[in-house]
């Protein structure tokens, strides 16, 4: 018993503390499948016609008022919005960090 504890012990320390690897980035072009391998399953996906919008958990959905986006038209990526610190778009985004979140409204003429 006291060998296995040590051997243990010693594998601990050559292997090192485990640290977990923030998600890989999502960029234009990325399949669906390789989306979910990046980030994980999404919350929500939802499609239209040609396009398909996966919604991902974020960490600052109190303050940036909406869920991580990820866009796709034809199965490939075109647009997201990725304000989570866990989560990069190496794309240009239609909606970036810069832009404050605002209400929109419907206007009649």
């Amino acid at each position: 018993m006291r060998a296995a504890c040590s051997l243990a012990f010693l594998t601990c320390l050559v292997a090192g503390p485990v640290t977990a690897q923030a998600p890989a980035p999502v960029r234009p072009g990325l399949t669906e499948a390789e989306v979910v391998a990046a980030w994980g399953e999404p919350l929500a996906k939802r499609t239209r016609g040609n396009f398909t919008y996966l919604h991902f958990q974020t960490d600052c959905l109190k303050e940036c008022g909406t869920y991580d986006v990820v866009i796709l038209e034809g199965g490939q990526v075109v647009d997201a919005i990725a304000r989570s610190k866990n989560h990069r778009y190496d794309g240009v985004s239609s909606s970036p960090v810069e832009r404050p979140p605002e209400y929109t409204a419907l206007t009649t003429p």
